[in-house]
């Protein structure tokens, strides 16, 4: 007697770490998609369509996700967005202006570390100021949601610092730190009243 049928089996098709809804916290979780099996004894043999759309499956309390759970930071990405966003807006502003000047770049480097990227150096600034413009603004828009405002607000303040280090803002920094600000999700208000700080503060 041969016995043959349809199974579905799921494969693993990535693994990470996730903000899991249920548990609360981080954990590790694999991103997996269905596929039926023509079977022979109970044996998948050869595999025909998939089935289902891709889901997140937690290690620990099995639940499954849709993949825009993915889209939640982790407590890690959390602990290192307020640098990563800094890395941005300063790369942004700095390379609408002079990028060149080496005290705007050295200020870059050190207000990147005290927010904890011990590990940011010239070299890195050199990395970022090359990345695609429209790429890096992107990347601020999906992240800045995850932060207070004031947090996002000190970012860009300290941004048009650093502008401001070899003097007053030009017409294009002006615009960048704008743009910045719009990517920040912070209001034309609050944009105009942290440059004006930043002026004042500078004596620009």
């Amino acid at each position: 007697m041969i016995i043959f049928g349809w199974r579905v089996v799921f494969f693993t098709l990535t693994r990470g770490t996730f903000h899991c809804p249920d548990c609360g916290g981080d954990r590790d979780y694999r991103r997996r998609q269905g596929r039926n099996f023509f079977t022979l004894f109970f044996i998948p043999v050869i595999p025909l369509t998939k089935t289902g759309g891709e889901f997140i499956e937690c290690d620990t309390c099995r639940g499954r996700w849709n993949p825009g759970v993915l889209n939640v930071p982790t407590t890690a990405q959390l602990a290192q967005m307020p640098a990563m966003l800094l890395r941005l807006a300063i790369a942004q502003v700095l390379r609408s202006g002079d990028y060149t000047n080496a005290a705007a770049r050295a200020r870059a480097v050190g207000v990147v570390q005290q927010a904890g990227d011990a590990g940011y150096d010239d070299a890195g600034l050199t990395a970022d100021l090359g990345r695609p413009f429209e790429e890096v603004r992107v990347e601020m828009g999906h992240a800045a949601s995850a932060l207070a405002p004031e947090a996002r607000e000190s970012i860009l303040r300290a941004a048009a610092e650093i502008a401001l280090i070899d003097g007053r803002l030009s017409v294009s920094e002006e615009e960048t730190l704008s743009a910045v600000g719009a990517d920040l999700q912070l209001t034309r208000v609050q944009v105009t009243g942290v440059i004006s700080m930043a002026r004042q503060e500078s004596g620009h």
